[in-house]
């Protein structure tokens, strides 16, 4: 495995140690120049787009936002709507289980999140099987194993991720080559879990939600080095999100300078183990062309033509399968 440094950029100023002068070098980004104009128009898969129902905008309002942007497949995420479906139709990405996570974790609680026999479960199941066996859908998620410190107060947990119930959502994806995407922080029981879901399901693609929104890209490369069915999407990562969102926060990834030096490192190693998004949450939509504006500028033109296309859409359209872009 490749072990990242961990530094971003060094102000201009001397350090001696041993007596010797040593001088910082600026480790700021470079744009790649044969990147610029392709960042600009190469079609882009948003592998982290809630269309929620709840107060939802409309299916044709997603659309014009898409088109507008030039994202040509958007989702991976909840909710499934079928007017979404039937607007977008092959540029639609579509994930199930969302709301039945949620409608759990508000009526038993995390615990109720790992029983096998949940009654909400249980019928969630079949209707799954049915929608994967029919080709409507293509994997789950967004499941909430670990936000403790992250969205409403109210939402947040901790869970096993490697529990009865989630083994049985893995089974059922296993069958049908499909993805589980996973919002989860990073810590040693989470990393052993992980390790045996992809090793025990193969066929299943693990998409770890906004890159498990980790300060240390090193745990990524762990994660990827082990297992070529662990993904991760960029989705909140960057800047506009916490400016959309009114959020005091940190950049994780990326900012206005490009991608900080460990991630591009993560990156440039592991390239066909990472995809973007854009997670238009809780009143974010609203900013959907600065989001996509803020990944085909501070990110995307930072990396080789070959990566950036791989990030843009490539490794979406290998994951998701789905079909190669085609004039709008």
């Amino acid at each position: 495995m490749i072990k990242l440094p961990k530094y971003r950029l060094i102000q201009p100023a001397f350090f001696w140690f041993f007596g010797v002068v040593f001088l910082p070098f600026n480790l700021s980004a470079q744009v790649n120049p044969e990147s610029i104009a392709l960042a600009k128009n190469v079609p882009i898969a948003d592998v982290h787009m809630h269309t929620y129902e709840q107060n939802p905008r409309s299916a044709t309002w997603w659309r014009e936002q898409m088109d507008n942007n030039n994202v040509r497949w958007g989702g991976a995420v909840g909710d499934y709507r079928k007017d979404v479906q039937a607007e977008l139709k092959e540029r639609y990405i579509p994930a199930i289980g969302q709301v039945a996570f949620f409608k759990v974790f508000f009526k038993d609680g995390p615990q109720g999140l790992m029983d096998l026999e949940n009654p909400i479960f249980l019928n969630f199941y079949d209707r799954a099987e049915k929608l994967f066996e029919s080709g409507l859908v293509k994997g789950f998620g967004e499941f909430h194993t670990d936000n403790h410190t992250s969205g409403h107060p109210r939402i947040r947990r901790v869970i096993k991720t490697d529990n009865p119930a989630m083994r049985k959502f893995y089974a059922i994806a296993q069958k049908h080559n499909g993805f589980i995407q996973i919002h989860a922080e990073f810590n040693k029981d989470f990393e052993k879990d992980i390790l045996s879901l992809s090793a025990d399901f193969p066929n299943v693609t693990t998409v770890l939600s906004h890159c498990l929104s980790t300060n240390d890209a090193n745990v990524l490369a762990s994660l990827f080095n082990k297992r070529k069915n662990i993904t991760c999407e960029m989705s909140a990562t960057g800047e506009v999100i916490n400016k959309l969102l009114g959020l005091n926060k940190q950049p994780i990834a990326f900012d206005s300078k490009g991608p900080f030096s460990d991630w591009k490192k993560l990156i440039e190693a592991y390239p066909n183990q990472v995809m973007i998004g854009t997670d238009p949450c809780c009143g974010a939509e609203r900013g959907y062309s600065k989001l996509i504006t803020e990944l085909r500028v501070n990110f995307l033109p930072y990396f080789s033509p070959d990566i950036l296309e791989k990030l843009a859409y490539k490794n979406a359209v290998r994951v998701f399968q789905l079909k190669e872009p085609s004039p709008l």
